[in-house]
């Protein structure tokens, strides 16, 4: 049974000024109050939201003999080395001699059953990841600190409840362990913990065991063939790609996930290591989900994610492949690199090839073609979509068919703006250049690139054909989202080298190729911040647009501010 925090019914706790680092009202002694659970990730009920606004807190625990006057009390939240500390006081209320206090990151007013007062935001966010730091301060007296680490979502942390609360044992990380899943502890839905009660004994988890609800057993590791790498987004284009990336895995036999290292081979980083004290188990037949956010809110709606990332995943090209691995220890189970990605498009294995030896031909993938949550394609944590038959080289998929690339040719393609030095975003997110097509040809094979320097080009790729209509125009950028990129329409497709500004001794430049061909190229010796260079329409010819003087300024603003017309005609220059 919970024991009432408060002396004073029905009155919630509620936090004065940040950072007003006073005394306590009440004579608090080192100890007397004890940190002793700790909320920082909350679990989305499926379908829903997993956001921690308004859904983190940790509990305190009074420890003396008599009633607590915590008017006044300083609470402190940091980094695990002290760094971007925030600090609140608080408001008058009073713990009763055993019982708990419950505080959120909510207004006092709007707090659930299980938070006895909130602090609004004024401590920040709990940290996910890594170690953060509580205390609980009388001016500069400390009373108590504690730290938590290893946070998992919807699972609290918890100081042993086999050992009386002490606030020195609570110092220790080894002395915390996460909430396990029982009826009883399900606070909310998907979301466990004893908020305002004692925690449970946490059991000593030893290396290669877990705890499977009943007893400690050995982890059921998996074995190279057991996880298969079945489908992936590095480039989402509703959300952003920290938030947004993801890949999905399936399982093939039992096997527990605890210790499941997830890696790009093409990096010296460490492996993000899926790790809990429950037996993470995944059954035979699952699809499961690993993505950067467990939030459906923020990570473009997808389902429920069994595991998250740190690293980035890139686009893919032929000179620097993406690549994934997945491995237990320096067993690799699975792997997979792609040469090519769309942009809001999963690449995802046909289920006819969906094993951990023919997933590593490209040629068995293709792009999703399914919505999901907010609008991008694939089929996170469903089956696949068979693909369609692999066009021969030289073709492409036109629909149900395929049929010949139409390649251009030399005055096919018209370079016809360019922005160099964005304004309203920075130039790694904002550069872009148009393309105005002449005659119907396919992108399919278009190298993007700088004949001033010596990388290879950004090649567009893509099994299927990628028309551009007679006086259409095409959008290459740094970024395909619209958040970061300025605001601009649908991106054609993207490039990672960078344009400069442009001067006399070393003038900007920009062009096409295929192959080894040249197919249109143009340079500039200036460019105005925020103003694109664009291309009089008079002049819209591969040799007209060699004429610096055929370019002008943009003068019609679009999305964030900056001046130019991308993807749309441009105005006649004057002057």
């Amino acid at each position: 049974m919970r024991i009432l925090a408060l002396v004073v019914a029905l009155v919630l706790v509620a936090c004065g000024d940040d950072g007003a680092s006073g005394t306590c009202d009440d004579r608090l002694l080192a100890g007397d109050l004890v940190i002793t659970e700790v909320f920082a990730d909350f679990a989305a009920a499926p379908g829903g939201s997993g956001t921690d606004e308004g859904n983190e807190w940790f509990e305190i625990h009074n420890t003396s003999s008599r009633p607590l006057d915590l008017t006044g009390l300083t609470l402190e939240h940091s980094r695990g080395d002290g760094g971007m500390a925030k600090e609140v006081t608080l408001d008058p209320v009073t713990i009763a001699p055993g019982a708990y206090l419950v505080l959120g990151n909510v207004l006092a007013d709007l707090a659930p059953a299980w938070v006895d007062g909130g602090y609004a935001d004024r401590l920040g966010d709990l940290y996910n990841t890594g170690t953060g730091r509580l205390a609980l301060r009388c001016g500069s007296t400390q009373i108590d600190e504690a730290f938590y680490a290893e946070v998992s979502s919807g699972e609290s942390r918890q100081l042993d409840g086999g050992e009386s609360p002490e606030y020195t044992f609570n110092d220790d990380l080894v002395n915390w362990c996460e909430a396990s899943h029982t009826a009883t502890n399900e606070f909310s839905p998907g979301n466990y913990g004893t908020p305002g009660a004692a925690n449970e004994n946490c059991e000593i988890i030893v290396a290669g065991m877990c705890d499977d609800g009943t007893a400690l057993r050995p982890v059921v590791s998996p074995a190279p063939g057991d996880l298969v790498i079945t489908e992936i987004m590095p480039s989402p284009a509703a959300v952003d790609d920290a938030l947004g990336e993801w890949f999905e895995v399936k399982v093939t036999r039992d096997v527990d996930l605890n210790g499941l290292g997830i890696d790009r081979m093409g990096d010296t980083a460490n492996p993000s290591v899926v790790s809990a004290e429950r037996c993470l188990r995944v059954t035979s037949g699952a699809l499961i989900l690993f993505a950067r956010s467990t939030d459906a809110g923020t990570n473009g709606g997808l389902p429920t994610v069994t595991g998250t990332f740190t690293h980035t995943m890139i686009a893919g090209s032929t000179t620097t492949p993406g690549d994934l691995a997945i491995s237990i220890g320096p067993t690799v189970i699975d792997t997979f690199s792609w040469t090519a990605s769309r942009s809001g498009k999963s690449l995802q294995v046909d289920p006819d090839f969906a094993n951990v030896t023919e997933n590593d031909d490209q040629t068995r993938w293709c792009d999703g073609t399914q919505t999901y949550g907010e609008g991008d394609f694939g089929t996170p944590g469903a089956p696949n979509a068979q693909c369609a038959a692999v066009a021969p080289p030289g073709t492409c998929a036109d629909g149900a068919t395929s049929r010949p690339v139409v390649y251009p040719d030399v005055g096919d393609l018209v370079i016809t703006e360019v922005m160099p030095s964005p304004a309203a975003v920075s130039d790694t997110t904002g550069e872009w250049f148009e393309v105005l097509a002449t005659a119907d040809v396919d992108l399919n094979g278009l190298g993007l690139d700088r004949a001033s320097d010596t990388a290879n080009p950004n090649v567009i790729s893509s099994a299927s054909c990628l028309r551009l209509a007679t006086g259409q125009r095409a959008l290459f950028a740094r970024s395909s989202v619209s958040g970061v990129n300025g605001g601009l329409p649908a991106v054609t497709a993207g490039f990672t080298f960078s344009l400069i500004t442009g001067s006399v001794t070393t003038p900007g430049d920009v062009q096409l190729v295929l192959g080894a061909d040249i197919l249109d190229a143009v340079t500039w010796t200036h460019s105005t911040g925020g103003a694109a260079l664009a291309l009089d329409p008079d002049f819209a010819s591969v040799l007209d647009n060699d004429v610096e003087a055929n370019w002008c300024d943009a003068s019609a603003a679009y999305g964030a501010g900056d001046f130019g017309t991308p993807a749309a005609a441009n105005a006649q220059c004057t002057g």
